[in-house]
């Protein structure tokens, strides 16, 4: 279950650090994301809000939604997500983010903010993202739109 739960978080990790703040303009829009994963004890609801300047990304802010009647399915997220966090910001700035847990949630609320961000050494330790930005290395609103799409997600 380890395993599963893992490669979840692994997505969600991931999905949520290519999308991150700064200026708006009119190529704001809203994705949405939601798995039912009762097999492995657990449902994902995600809404990530991506505020652009014209066709670049400066910031995404998502709220992620883990509901379990598992604690430690729960604790297994809390855990994870806190410790992902804190490791890709020490690494690679611009996150900010608040996990919280009750009885049966973990939500985690994370705002991306590109320009503070090493997006270069992100890229080098990540090589996909290529498929997501442009030529100087800036994240596009097609590129997250394609991103998103690839897992799901509904954007509008």
């Amino acid at each position: 279950m380890k395993k599963l739960i893992g490669s979840a978080l692994l997505v969600f990790v991931t999905v949520l650090f290519l999308t991150g703040c700064g200026s708006s303009k009119d190529n704001n829009f809203v994705c949405t994301y939601s798995s039912d994963q009762s097999a492995s004890g657990y449902k994902l609801k995600s809404e990530y809000k991506v505020y652009s300047d014209g066709e670049i990304v400066n910031k995404v802010v998502t709220v992620e939604t883990v509901e379990s009647t598992n604690t430690s399915v729960l604790s297994y997220f809390e855990s994870a997500l806190k410790e992902q966090y804190k490791s890709n910001d020490n690494k690679y700035g611009g996150y900010s983010y608040n996990i919280t847990k009750t009885d049966d949630t973990v939500i985690s609320e994370v705002t991306i903010d590109y320009t503070k961000m090493d997006i270069e050494k992100f890229i080098e330790d990540n090589e996909a993202v290529k498929a997501y930005v442009n030529d100087d290395n800036q994240l596009t609103v097609e590129g997250v739109k394609k991103m998103y799409k690839s897992i799901g997600a509904t954007c509008k």
